[in-house]
This record gives C-alpha cells, structure tokens and sequence, in this order.
C-alpha cells in the first residue's frame, strides 16, 4: 500500500515512512503489520509469528517475502522484526531511499563543536589587533558546521514524511510502531495483540521518536542498528538489527 505524500509526487510506502520514522526496525514492523493485516501471518497469543501459506503466497515485495520465509516455522515477534530489519532486503530498501534524495550519509555530532566556535571568536578578537588572524575565522566556522553533524534523513525526506498519516492500522504501526499510541489507543490493540506480545520490542525500540526534530545521526527503530556509515554499507538502527550489507537509517538527525 501507498501514500502520496507531496503534489510534486513523492510516494511512500508503509515500510518507506517507517523507515524515514524510526529505522530499518520500524520498516519492519511496517511489513509485519501488512502481513497480519492481509492474513499472510498469524501471531499467537504468546507472540509465537506464523505463515498461513509455505510457499510465500501473497507476498508484494520482497521484504515480505523474506518475512514470510522466516515465518514457515513459528518464530517470535521481536525475532522476526529484528531479523528482517537486517536483512538485505531492508538494506535495499535503504538503496532505493538513497536514491531518491530521502536520506543521505549522516553525521554525527561533534562534542568538541563549542571549542571550533570559541577558537572563531578569539580570531576575531584577535583579528582587530593583528588582522591576518581574520584568515582563521572562516576555518574555524567551516569545522564549526562539520562538526555540527547531520540527519541521516534529508529535507525532501522530512517533507514526504510530514504528509503521511495514521489512516489505517498499517500506518499507524509504520509511523507509531506496535507499541505506540493513536488517539490514545495503543496501536497493538488495533490488531488484537495483547501487550505481553507487543512489547517484547526491546525498550529502546520502542521509544517514540519526534519527527520534526533530530539528534544527530542515529537510527531510531525496532532493530539493531544505531549509527549510519557510508552510502553503500552500515545503517545501524536501534535495537537489534542491521541494515545488512548496505543501508544507513530512518528517523532525524541534526540538520541537512
């Protein structure tokens, strides 16, 4: 399922906006939650996952149909989520964002930033004394932004993602995750899923991320993986998983 976003065109799926949410984790849950939503899967009342088909009937992309392989035996809530969240596939899923300008390589922000910005005004000080130390300001101001860091979501990515909404229950989970709140009403509770099951998402996963804001370079999620590498390698989220071979993660970050 899709949402149009922006009137300049930008779409994105469930896993997409919970991937720019929280993570490669949330983008998991995501496909869990389309998954229970469409009958693929069943999730007993001691939080035991399902396939209802062996052969992965009914899969539309293929981190579902990774999720529905994984699923052939009975396998724990948070298992699937966190196996899936480091998954190759989610990594693609990462490429394909990458691709399209909604997230970028983070980075993360320096402790030493404050002391890069006193060095520029002790140039300038020293500027008006002995004017080639005005040479130094833009170096230090320059190191200064670097040092800043960056969300490893960009700005047309925070734009998409401000336009997706809790329609229905599968977006609820993409944007709240399985163990949030809608209307004061526990998103679990939309699918039937006692919270013994919900919430053996890791605490950490489950933390509620602001959308508007960020801090700096992390990944949000139910997953594993923290902090983001390079383009093509290392997402980190923040519980249990990896992006795989390739990714880097959803959720803010401190500026573009």
């Amino acid at each position: 399922m899709e949402t149009p976003t922006t009137a300049q065109g930008t779409w994105l799926s469930a896993e997409e906006a919970g991937f720019l949410t929280a993570g490669p984790g949330r983008a998991a849950e995501a496909v869990l939650a389309r998954l229970i939503d469409t009958g693929l899967v069943r999730v007993s009342r001691d939080g035991l996952v399902s396939a209802v088909h062996q052969n992965g009937h009914g899969a539309t992309t293929s981190i579902e149909a990774r999720m529905l392989s994984h699923a052939r035996t009975a396998v724990r809530f948070d298992t699937i989520v966190q196996s899936t969240a480091n998954s190759t596939e989610v990594a693609d899923l990462y490429r394909h964002l990458f691709s399209r300008g909604l997230v970028q390589v983070p980075r993360r922000r320096s402790e030493g930033r404050w002391f890069t910005l006193a060095v520029a005004g002790l140039l300038t000080l020293a500027g008006f004394v002995a004017p080639p130390f005005f040479a130094g300001v833009p170096i230090a101001l320059c190191l200064f932004v670097l040092q800043y860091g960056r969300s490893p979501v960009t700005k047309a990515g925070r734009t998409a993602l401000k336009h997706v909404t809790a329609h229905d229950r599968v977006h609820a989970v993409a944007l709240h995750g399985f163990t949030g709140k809608v209307d004061r009403q526990h998103v679990g509770d939309l699918f039937e899923l006692p919270q013994s099951v919900v919430k053996m998402i890791p605490p950490r996963s489950r933390k509620p991320r602001k959308r508007s804001t960020a801090d700096g370079g992390g990944c949000g999620s139910a997953s594993s993986v923290s902090s983001c590498g390079t383009t093509s390698s290392g997402c980190s989220s923040s519980s249990g998983s990896s992006c795989g071979g390739g990714s880097s993660c959803g959720g803010g970050g401190g500026g573009d």
